[in-house]
């Protein structure tokens, strides 16, 4: 697979960014595209870290591979535990499932029912994105396509028993495709969301509408679960604006958050994500109608075929994107004035939806190959742990 040029951003690079969507390359006859988020920047607890800190090699490899879960059912995000083990979400299922030491177990009790009665799986619609408070595994949050829209669920975790769920956010506009649906915890204790502009363009640059937009609410468990978090740039729930279908989110040490985004067929795009911005769409893809008044540009694109950008982490030294149609795993080096060039870091295991950062620092990454859309594969779909060096 070759690389794409790299294409350097139009505007300055602010602290947390954050944006991604779904394209016709991720799409078919059968299964709807995915989704859509933006943001800017909130005010960070973590101190800003030093050019030694954020600063990656210009390349890497990976030295070890190793399978830790199979015969999962479509998994769609990985949440990484504090005592090693991880979590699943599987898309079209509705389980949560707990691996550790090599098994799945499914997590039961009221809350795990009610998301298998609950949860619309038409199209790319299902159980998406989980999400648990660093430090604090009390609650576990989930969002979810629903009926008649979508919305983040809070339930209460005690071991693999799950309460019954509270919507902390609803009313999300939903279609079979471009749902958004990744969450991520940022380091200044609030909860992000991407949600998809629902095949309607037109509200992704309204600040009034939720489709198409980075999400920035309150959620430790309190009664404000779902509200708009203090300092939001339009006194409402809305962070950042102008996505098609976000379905990555990552924030490195220093605060900056970075979003994943679905293109329609031209370009997908890595977007820095800051407070109050507008991402373009439906009026530009990746540059192509830029510059533009008022919009920030990427500072990465993508052909779909190389990309169709799903799960996005990050470590001290890389940002790491898994990629649907690519069926790779992109990482790309932090610097201390941005990021550098992306290279193939994984390939030949197929659709890759997933990555997160264990707590020792390496990487696992989740395949959806058997989702209707991939080249199901022995032991598919499988959880893979990685060490890069």
């Amino acid at each position: 697979m070759s690389l794409h040029p790299r294409i350097v951003a139009l505007a300055c690079l602010l602290p947390l960014t954050l944006a991604a969507c779904s394209s016709s390359s991720d799409s078919s006859a059968t299964a709807s595209a995915e989704r859509i988020v933006s943001g800017t920047t909130p005010t960070s607890t973590v101190a800003p870290a030093t050019p030694a800190e954020i600063g990656g090699a210009a390349t890497a490899t990976v030295t070890s591979q190793e399978v830790v879960a199979t015969g999962l059912d479509a998994p769609w995000s990985l949440a990484t535990m504090a005592d090693g083990s991880l979590l699943v979400s599987e898309r079209d299922s509705a389980l949560i499932k707990r691996v550790r030491a090599g098994i799945a177990t499914s997590l039961n009790g009221p809350g795990a029912d009610a998301l298998r009665r609950t949860v619309d799986n038409e199209g790319e619609g299902g159980l998406l994105g989980i999400a648990v408070l660093p430090g604090d595994t009390t609650y576990l949050y989930a969002y979810i396509t629903r009926a008649d829209d979508n919305a983040v669920l809070r339930m209460e975790l005690n071991g693999d028993l799950l309460g019954l769920p509270t919507a902390i956010v609803e009313g999300i506009p939903s279609a079979k495709n471009h749902d958004g649906g990744r969450i991520a915890f940022g380091p200044d204790g609030f909860l992000y969301i991407a949600t998809g502009d629902a095949g309607q363009g037109d509200k992704a640059p309204e600040t009034g509408s939720l489709a198409g937009k980075i999400l920035r609410v309150v959620a430790k468990g309190g009664a404000k679960d779902g509200k708009a978090a203090p300092g939001n740039p339009w006194g409402n729930r809305v962070w950042s604006k102008g996505h098609r279908n976000v379905e990555g989110l990552a924030f490195v040490a220093d605060g900056r958050l970075y979003a994943s985004e679905l293109g329609q067929d031209a370009w997908d795009e890595l977007n820095l994500i800051t407070a109050g911005s507008d991402y373009g769409w439906p009026s530009t893809e990746g540059t192509d109608g830029l510059p533009a008044d008022g919009v920030t540009a990427p500072i990465e694109t993508w052909a779909p075929d190389d990309a169709s950008p799903s799960g996005l982490a990050a470590t001290h030294e890389a940002l790491y994107m898994a990629a649907l149609k690519g069926e790779a795993l992109w990482r790309i080096p932090l610097t201390a004035d941005g990021t550098g060039e992306p290279q193939v870091i994984l390939d030949g295991i197929g659709r890759i939806r997933d990555v997160a950062v264990g707590i020792d620092g390496s990487l696992y990454v989740a395949t959806t190959n058997t989702d209707g859309r991939g080249q199901a594969r022995e032991g598919d779909d499988r959880i893979l742990h990685l060490t890069i060096g």
